[in-house]
Formats: C-alpha cells, sequence, structure tokens
C-alpha cells in the first residue's frame, strides 16, 4: 500500500474510533448531537484539529452539509497531507455555481497549490492563472495568485515568463508575501544570468526570514559565479556562522575551494579539501565535485611550470 493509502486508512480508522467513543454518550444527553452541527467542522478545522474535523463531517447528514463545512473538511483534508482527497473535495465544491467570486478565486488557489506541492507545475500554473482571472481588482490575494503562477512558470524552466509574473505579485502582496517572491524572483533571475537584478532582489530578504539561509547560498553562488571570490567567501563565512543548520553540508567547502582556485591560492585550496576529506564520507557529491575540481588544478600548474 501507498504511503498516502496509509494515512488514509489511518484516518479513516480515527473516524470510527472517534465515531465510536461519541455514539457511547448517555442517552438523556448523547454526544453525538455535536455532529448535528456544520459549524463544529470550520471550528476544528480553525483550531487546527483536523482529524476530529473529519470524523465530525463524516458524522453530519447531507441535508445538514453547508458549504463552508465541506470547505472545512478539504482543508483538513489538505492539513493531514492527504492532497488527492482534498482535490477531489475542491473540485466539488468548485462546481457549485452559488460561490461568490472571491470564494471561487481563493478555492482556485488553493487546488494550484496542491498541484504545485504534487510537482504538477503545468497544471499549477493554469490554477494559478485562472485564479488571477476571478480577481479582476489588484490585490493580496490576486498577488498570490501571481506569485503560484511565476513559480509554477518557474519550475517549468520558464524563467523570463516567471519573473514577469513574479514582478507582477510584488506589486500587489501583502508585505508578508514579499519576502518570498523577492526569493523566488532572485532564483530566476540567476538561471536567466541576470546576476544584479538576482542579487538586488535577494538583498531585500530580511534576515531572519525562513529564507534567509537560502539567500546566502544563492549570493554565494552569484560571487563565484560573477569571480567575486571574497565576496563568495564573505557570504560563505556568514552562512556559516548565522545559519550553521543550513550549512551542515560540505558545499561550503566547495564554494571556498572554488574561489581558492580563481584566485591561484593553491595551499589554500588544498587546505580546504583537506578539511573536509576530515569531515565528509568519500562519496559526499560535493567532495568529489572538490577533488576533482584540485586535481585538474594540479595538473594544468604543474603543466604551467613545466613550459615555465
Amino acid at each position: 500500500m501507498c504511503t498516502k493509502g496509509k494515512i488514509l486508512v489511518t484516518v479513516l480508522a480515527r473516524v470510527v474510533a472517534v465515531a465510536a467513543s461519541v455514539s457511547l454518550g448517555s442517552i438523556a444527553a448523547p454526544r453525538v448531537a455535536v455532529a448535528q452541527h456544520p459549524v463544529d467542522v470550520q471550528r476544528l478545522n480553525a483550531e487546527g484539529e483536523h482529524f476530529k474535523a473529519l470524523a465530525m463531517y463524516e458524522l453530519l447528514p447531507t441535508r445538514a452539509v453547508t458549504a463552508e463545512a465541506r470547505i472545512a473538511a478539504a482543508k483538513s483534508s489538505w492539513a493531514l497531507g492527504l492532497n488527492r482527497k482534498a482535490a477531489d473535495a475542491f473540485d466539488a465544491i468548485l462546481r457549485d455555481p452559488a460561490l461568490s467570486a472571491d470564494t471561487r478565486a481563493r478555492l482556485t488557489l488553493s487546488r494550484g497549490v496542491i498541484e504545485f506541492q504534487e510537482e504538477r507545475y503545468p497544471e499549477a500554473a493554469l490554477f494559478a492563472e485562472k485564479a488571477v482571472s476571478l480577481l479582476p481588482e489588484p490585490s493580496p490575494l490576486r498577488g498570490r495568485a501571481h506569485l503560484l503562477w511565476g513559480q509554477s512558470l518557474s519550475r517549468s524552466s520558464a524563467y523570463s515568463s516567471g519573473v514577469e509574473k513574479l514582478e507582477a505579485a510584488l506589486q500587489e502582496a501583502s508585505s508578508g508575501d514579499k519576502p518570498e517572491i523577492h526569493f523566488a524572483i532572485g532564483a530566476a533571475e540567476i538561471r536567466l544570468g541576470r546576476f544584479s537584478d538576482a542579487e538586488r532582489h535577494l538583498k531585500a530578504i530580511p534576515t531572519d526570514h525562513e529564507r534567509a539561509p537560502a539567500t546566502v547560498r544563492l549570493l554565494a553562488t552569484i560571487a563565484l559565479e560573477t569571480h567575486q571570490e571574497d565576496r563568495a567567501r564573505f557570504w560563505i563565512d556568514k552562512g556559516r556562522k548565522d545559519y550553521p543548520e543550513a550549512f551542515i553540508d560540505s558545499w561550503g567547502n566547495y564554494g571556498l575551494l572554488q574561489a581558492a582556485l580563481s584566485k591561484g591560492e593553491m595551499p589554500v585550496a588544498r587546505d580546504v579539501l583537506s578539511e573536509a576529506e576530515k569531515q565528509y564520507p568519500p562519496s559526499d557529491p560535493w567532495l568529489i565535485l572538490m577533488q576533482a575540481a584540485l586535481e585538474q588544478a594540479e595538473w594544468k600548474h604543474e603543466l604551467e611550470a613545466q613550459r615555465q
């Protein structure tokens, strides 16, 4: 059985358990009565009690189910990692012609996020485009739709189009979403070789943001690509100091070795490799690249010495 199947079985088992416990209440005041109110599904979902929310939803009589309860149940399925179940529920809800435009746009965006999480980026882009079309006026919600659209296009290697949508997102996004947008633009601009633009966006990300460690790595990458060896060393050292858990792998050593080789500092490069060989296993991919790079540099250095 696949992982998602096991999760679904677990969810259903807990639903049955909750239902059983509810039905064991006293006859005078049966606990199952709480399941007669759709608002409880919404409340439990809002409180993060997703197993209980699904249990409540399964116990609701069909006539008592509201659109809000269906949405809450779908969100709980999503929160539990049941993406396919959540997607099917959202699709069913979206077929309701009575939905408001705002609710339809939000659910469409949620469907796109699910596709993005499942790495179906073309489908995610289509849902994001649909969400944008449902929101004629600029708003933070439309900014999020543009963000998803841009990220999906970038993940599909359509970097220029992705940056265009991300720039649109930046104009409408809330302040809380802007760091993520700057990061997405910076990463795409690196792919396009537009390093100065990438650096400008990456430096706009606060140092306490969750994207900060990855941002420092990208800034070090830009410095290496543009042969700014001292800047590369600065960013790698900063990453190791400020975000040690994000720099626990050998990529930092690889960057320092590349900087040393670019400056012709062979002894420094040898020291960097020696340190890395003590810290990481022989199968480490960055270590293997470091060994190959130093070997090539040593061979080139020896050849030049012979010519002299």
